[in-house]
């Protein structure tokens, strides 16, 4: 095991407690006047290194620390000069040009954000109990987007009628309790809308009653009836 400390600063004060005592006994421990006069100067040496080291360190920490108030207050009176730019070019008829004479960049109209997707797979279930029914679909989770159902009823002649709006919803599903009776089915369509963007519509869902119970399909992009599962 090393009698040597391994950390610099306990190394150096192992070295210089013990160097006055080795130069005194050298003789008694053996120690000849060239080893302990290389040992001194070379611990000498060492001893400044370590004090300048130390020195530097402390420099560089006062400078780093400095050089960030510094950037830190810059940095906020440079904020302080953009905020007051933009006040004076929102109150000029050609906030352009303040922008230019500033030498900063002219802040663009944001881009209008893009329709909302079109709902997918619509399902229908109906309560037996109440004669209500209820759609469902799915869409992509968006902020500010409303959806528009739109129905249209289906005759016991098989005439479609025309599509009206029959709720407007915040969520992924509508609860339609006002079906009018004698009906032999409905179709029903899905559009979102955020703000006054709309966007395209779903496939429509065509559901079908009979005997208490239902079926239900998707009229595709080929306008083909697809029947799908209850």
């Amino acid at each position: 095991m090393s009698v040597l400390p391994t950390k610099i600063e306990q190394f150096l004060t192992f070295l210089n407690e013990r160097s006055e005592t080795w130069a005194d006994n050298s003789q008694a421990l053996n120690l000849g006047p060239q080893v302990i006069t290389e040992f001194q100067g070379l611990l000498s040496t060492a001893n400044v290194a370590f004090d300048a080291a130390g020195k530097a360190r402390n420099t560089a920490k006062a400078s780093v620390d400095a050089q960030t108030v510094a950037l830190s207050n810059v940095r906020k009176s440079a904020a302080n000069i953009i905020r007051q730019v933009r006040l004076t070019a929102d109150r000029s008829a050609t906030p352009e040009n303040i922008y230019i004479l500033a030498q900063l960049p002219v802040p663009q109209p944001p881009s209008p954000r893009p329709a909302p997707e079109a709902p997918t797979e619509l399902r229908a279930s109906l309560n037996a109990a109440t004669g209500e029914l209820t759609v469902r679909w799915k869409a992509r989770q968006q902020a500010e987007v409303v959806y528009f159902v739109t129905r249209a009823t289906i005759s016991a002649s098989g005439t479609v009628g025309p599509a009206e709006l029959v709720g407007t919803v915040g969520g992924k599903k509508f609860t339609d309790e006002d079906l009018p009776a004698g009906a032999a089915g409905f179709q029903y369509t899905v559009r979102a809308q955020r703000g006054r963007v709309p966007g395209e519509p779903s496939s429509t869902l065509v559901v079908r009653l009979s005997g208490g119970g239902m079926t239900q399909s998707i009229i595709n992009a080929r306008g083909k009836d697809v029947r799908i599962a209850a």
